[in-house]
């Protein structure tokens, strides 16, 4: 019984930390998607968002439709037709790392002209921990 009741308390000091980052990892995730918002003029052009990245000390990278072709990353559905400009934000805050996501992908999606046609910020979403008794609570929010 000792060691049933000593494997919960160690499951429940596993999913505690989550609970207690008072929205560090949402917070983490709106400063990179504002970053990206508030400086639009900055990324009109490919070689423009690489150079702001990279002077924010963001490895950004540049991919051409024919380096697309090539190897196309993972995380990309489909190549597209413009050049397309990412950069993997590191998450710093430890809990947030461990239970949500090590890094905020972004990503500057460029036409056929070399203009701004979509940006993307991502985060792994924040799980929820479901109640036996009904609801929910947010949890690595």
């Amino acid at each position: 019984m000792k060691k049933l009741l000593a494997f919960v308390a160690l499951v429940w000091i596993a999913l505690l930390p989550p609970l207690f980052t008072r929205g560090a990892c949402t917070e983490e995730y709106e400063a990179v998607d504002q970053l990206v918002t508030a400086n639009k003029l900055e990324f009109s052009t490919p070689d423009a968002a690489l150079a702001a990245l990279q002077r924010r000390d963001l490895p950004a990278r540049l991919l051409t439709p024919d380096d697309c072709a090539r190897s196309k990353p993972r995380f990309l559905m489909q190549c597209s037709s413009g050049t397309l400009v990412y950069a993997e934000v590191p998450v710093r805050n430890r809990v947030c790392r461990i239970y949500r996501d090590d890094k905020t992908m972004v990503q500057l999606q460029y036409d056929r002209r070399d203009r701004l046609a979509r940006t993307l910020v991502e985060m792994n979403p924040y799980k929820f921990l479901p109640l036996p008794w009904g609801g929910s609570i947010n949890w690595a929010k």
